[in-house]
């Protein structure tokens, strides 16, 4: 499985987080912040789950190393992201846009958010779905 793919199936798998989480740790496309590893090294500078991360998300296709894991969460403007998370497209444009998640925007459904959920799976388009069903 390629990173990328470990990545959406680590999220897809912390789904049911939802409930928990501050408003702020949920990233624009839906992921829970605090279950991902990226944010659990940062937060606790652990080195075993550093050099797991590593290995299980480095590919030929999407190289990592131990300086592109350690992230402050998807919203955070001064900290630190992830290697791929720092240029996400949907991160971009939620950002820009100034909306809490993609199910907050007025274009809710973009090529962009699909682009992105048509490799994260089925759990996070159902989230962002329950959650522009409650606005």
């Amino acid at each position: 499985m390629s990173s990328f793919g470990y990545l959406f199936t680590f999220y897809s798998n912390s789904y049911h987080q939802l409930t928990t989480m501050s408003e702020d740790m949920l990233a624009y496309c839906g992921l829970n912040c605090t279950e991902c590893p990226a944010y659990k090294v940062k937060q606790t500078g652990d080195e075993k789950l550093l050099a797991e991360t590593v290995e299980k998300w480095n590919s030929p296709e999407y190289p990592v190393t131990a300086e592109d894991i350690p992230c402050d969460g998807c919203k955070t403007a001064s900290g630190e992201h992830f290697k791929f998370c720092a240029t996400c497209p949907v991160r971009n444009c939620a950002g820009k846009r100034g909306v809490m998640t993609c199910a907050h925007c007025d274009d809710y459904g973009c090529d962009i958010m699909e682009g992105f959920l048509s490799k994260a799976g089925d759990d996070l388009r159902k989230r962002l779905a329950d959650i522009r069903d409650s606005l």
